[in-house]
Protein backbone atom coordinates (compact mmCIF):
# COMPACT_ATOMS: atom_id res chain seq x y z
CA UNK A 1 0.00 0.00 0.00
CA UNK A 2 1.40 3.38 -0.85
CA UNK A 3 0.16 6.74 0.49
CA UNK A 4 -0.77 10.05 -1.78
CA UNK A 5 -2.34 13.28 -1.10
CA UNK A 6 -3.94 13.27 -4.05
CA UNK A 7 -6.82 10.89 -5.76
CA UNK A 8 -6.74 8.42 -8.98
CA UNK A 9 -9.25 6.70 -11.24
CA UNK A 10 -6.07 5.21 -12.78
CA UNK A 11 -5.73 1.29 -12.69
CA UNK A 12 -3.58 -0.85 -14.52
CA UNK A 13 0.31 -1.05 -14.81
CA UNK A 14 1.82 1.65 -12.67
CA UNK A 15 5.55 1.96 -13.14
CA UNK A 16 7.58 2.81 -10.04
CA UNK A 17 10.28 5.32 -10.50
CA UNK A 18 12.73 6.52 -7.76
CA UNK A 19 13.47 9.50 -6.29
CA UNK A 20 15.95 11.64 -7.68
CA UNK A 21 17.69 13.29 -4.26
CA UNK A 22 20.02 10.52 -2.95
CA UNK A 23 19.52 9.61 0.39
CA UNK A 24 21.88 10.08 3.33
CA UNK A 25 23.16 7.53 5.59
CA UNK A 26 21.04 8.98 8.35
CA UNK A 27 18.02 9.28 6.10
CA UNK A 28 18.17 5.65 5.54
CA UNK A 29 19.09 4.57 8.99
CA UNK A 30 15.95 6.42 10.63
CA UNK A 31 13.75 4.79 7.64
CA UNK A 32 15.42 1.22 8.83
CA UNK A 33 14.89 1.47 12.14
CA UNK A 34 11.55 2.17 12.37
CA UNK A 35 10.85 -0.60 10.03
CA UNK A 36 12.60 -2.53 12.35
CA UNK A 37 9.96 -2.04 14.84
CA UNK A 38 7.23 -2.63 13.26
CA UNK A 39 8.12 -5.98 11.29
CA UNK A 40 10.22 -8.38 13.05
CA UNK A 41 12.29 -9.66 10.35
CA UNK A 42 13.15 -7.29 7.53
CA UNK A 43 15.40 -7.28 5.24
CA UNK A 44 16.53 -4.34 3.44
CA UNK A 45 18.11 -3.33 -0.20
CA UNK A 46 21.94 -3.43 -0.03
CA UNK A 47 21.58 -0.28 -1.92
CA UNK A 48 18.67 2.61 -2.86
CA UNK A 49 18.95 3.60 -6.47
CA UNK A 50 17.82 6.90 -7.10
CA UNK A 51 17.06 8.44 -10.60
CA UNK A 52 15.52 5.71 -12.24
CA UNK A 53 13.02 3.03 -13.15
CA UNK A 54 12.82 0.30 -10.60
CA UNK A 55 9.98 -2.05 -11.68
CA UNK A 56 6.03 -1.89 -11.48
CA UNK A 57 3.23 -2.71 -9.98
CA UNK A 58 -0.59 -3.55 -10.72
CA UNK A 59 -2.77 -0.32 -8.83
CA UNK A 60 -6.19 -2.51 -8.42
CA UNK A 61 -7.35 1.00 -6.57
CA UNK A 62 -7.49 3.75 -4.75
CA UNK A 63 -9.03 4.35 -1.73
CA UNK A 64 -9.82 7.79 0.50
CA UNK A 65 -8.52 7.01 4.23
CA UNK A 66 -11.88 6.01 5.65
CA UNK A 67 -12.15 3.33 3.47
CA UNK A 68 -8.91 2.40 3.65
CA UNK A 69 -9.00 2.05 7.42
CA UNK A 70 -12.61 -0.32 6.73
CA UNK A 71 -10.99 -2.38 4.09
CA UNK A 72 -7.21 -2.63 6.33
CA UNK A 73 -8.11 -2.39 9.81
CA UNK A 74 -4.44 -3.43 10.41
CA UNK A 75 -3.09 -0.76 7.99
CA UNK A 76 -0.27 1.54 8.78
CA UNK A 77 -0.86 4.25 5.90
CA UNK A 78 -2.23 7.58 7.07
CA UNK A 79 -2.07 9.45 3.87
CA UNK A 80 -5.87 10.76 3.21
CA UNK A 81 -5.23 8.56 -0.25
CA UNK A 82 -3.97 5.18 -0.26
CA UNK A 83 -2.82 3.28 -3.60
CA UNK A 84 -3.73 -0.26 -3.29
CA UNK A 85 -1.04 -2.57 -5.63
CA UNK A 86 -0.55 -5.96 -6.22
CA UNK A 87 2.40 -7.98 -8.08
CA UNK A 88 5.19 -5.85 -7.29
CA UNK A 89 7.97 -6.61 -10.23
CA UNK A 90 11.32 -5.44 -9.98
CA UNK A 91 13.51 -4.83 -13.14
CA UNK A 92 16.76 -6.36 -13.06
CA UNK A 93 18.33 -3.46 -15.46
CA UNK A 94 17.31 -0.13 -13.70
CA UNK A 95 16.95 2.06 -16.13
CA UNK A 96 18.39 6.08 -15.55
CA UNK A 97 15.65 8.36 -15.96
CA UNK A 98 13.79 11.99 -14.41
CA UNK A 99 10.73 11.29 -12.87
CA UNK A 100 7.85 13.91 -13.24
CA UNK A 101 5.07 15.04 -10.48
CA UNK A 102 2.37 12.22 -10.17
CA UNK A 103 1.49 9.75 -12.98
CA UNK A 104 3.07 10.21 -16.09
CA UNK A 105 3.53 8.69 -19.23
CA UNK A 106 7.04 6.07 -19.88
CA UNK A 107 9.66 7.66 -23.19
CA UNK A 108 8.62 5.22 -25.42
CA UNK A 109 11.97 3.59 -25.65
CA UNK A 110 12.07 2.96 -22.19
CA UNK A 111 8.96 1.80 -21.95
CA UNK A 112 9.73 -0.86 -24.88
CA UNK A 113 13.15 -1.95 -23.03
CA UNK A 114 11.47 -2.17 -19.23
CA UNK A 115 8.68 -4.33 -20.44
CA UNK A 116 11.58 -6.56 -22.42
CA UNK A 117 13.50 -6.67 -19.35
CA UNK A 118 10.35 -8.11 -17.49
CA UNK A 119 9.93 -10.74 -19.95
CA UNK A 120 13.52 -11.94 -19.67
CA UNK A 121 12.73 -12.61 -16.08
CA UNK A 122 9.41 -15.03 -16.84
Amino acid sequence: HEGRVWYTSYRGRLWIHSAGKIPTKQDIADLENMYRHIYDDCEFPKSYPHGCLLGCVDLVDCLPQDEYKIQYPEGEIASPYVFICENAQELSIKFPMKGKHKIFKLDSNIHLAAKKTLMKKL
